[in-house]
């Protein structure tokens, strides 16, 4: 049987009734296992944030009447983000996901900046530098927490919740380009911890998984907000990653992991086109940049 190609695809708008088995694909895409009803329903529920706030942004690749590709894309002010790629891992190489990016950026007309954390995927990373993207290696903490190596309690650092969201804007704004306001709202009403440290920096971390976003205008700041994220972090399984896309430059971050114990391994990418913000301090989110 000759190989497919993208004329064997339509793009067509993501519908509502789509998430469940657009679901099935990425997280095949990606291998991860939804085979219990937990896991299922926190992938899904990735999903549907970015289709619930830009549906206009989300694209399926259908071939034969059914899913075989998505993208999701959010706009933040002036910042185009990439949410999501991700095509049927027996399909793929086959141009759905190109035409599926080229269908995303579209979204992005009136951006002046774009983000994209990649996975390491030669085939993604080709797709993006060839769309423009510069590509900024990075790098995961792997291993345990020496939970002697933490510092005292800072108490100027304090933990958020919906009603600090507006007053953290403007970090955002100045390091990402963009506000996070309706991620970290997201976040909140999913058990996930935000910690503040006044007008300086943020912290938002899943307990017992990852350090999930991290943006201060300091350095000082970003390493005092670390240290307590990673605490709330806790252990890990063998080969969990408590912090990922820490790039190349942000020796803050490098610093305060080293110390705490973990191992740093290349990792991913995170793909930036045009100015979103300074971007430093920065620890990007992976689906929301």
């Amino acid at each position: 049987m000759p190989p497919r190609t993208a004329k064997d695809h339509r793009i067509r708008p993501l519908k509502a009734t789509d998430l469940d088995s657009v679901a099935e694909l990425s997280a095949a895409a990606f291998g991860n296992d939804l085979s219990d009803e937990a896991s299922r329903r926190s992938w899904t529920d990735r999903l549907a944030h970015p289709f619930a706030t830009d549906p206009d942004g989300a694209f399926v690749a259908e071939r034969d009447g059914r899913p075989v590709g998505l993208a999701q894309a959010i706009r933040r002010e002036r910042v185009w983000i990439l949410s999501m790629l991700a095509v049927d891992p027996e399909l793929q190489s086959a141009g759905a996901g190109r035409s599926l990016l080229k269908c995303a950026l579209g979204y992005g007309a009136g951006c002046d900046a774009g983000l994209i954390c990649s996975s390491n995927d030669p085939r993604a990373l080709r797709l993006y530098r060839l769309a423009g993207f510069s590509l900024r290696p990075a790098f995961a903490a792997k291993g345990r927490l020496d939970r002697r190596t933490l510092p005292p309690a800072d108490p100027a650092v304090r933990e958020a919740d919906e009603r600090d969201l507006d007053a953290i804007e403007a970090i955002s704004r100045e390091v990402r380009g963009g506000p996070h306001t309706s991620e970290l709202a997201w976040g909140l009403g999913r058990g996930m911890r935000v910690l503040r440290l006044g007008d300086r920096g943020f912290a938002a971390v899943r307990p017992g998984v990852n350090v999930w976003m991290l943006a201060a205008r300091d350095t000082e700041a970003a390493q005092t907000l670390l240290w307590p994220a990673l605490e709330l972090v806790g252990d890990l399984e063998e080969g969990q990653s408590s912090v990922r896309w820490i790039t190349g430059g942000q020796d803050w971050a490098m610093d305060v992991v080293l110390r705490a114990g973990y191992a740093l391994e290349p990792s991913t990418a995170l793909c930036v086109r045009g100015q979103p913000g300074t971007l430093h301090p920065f620890v990007p989110s992976p689906p929301f940049a």
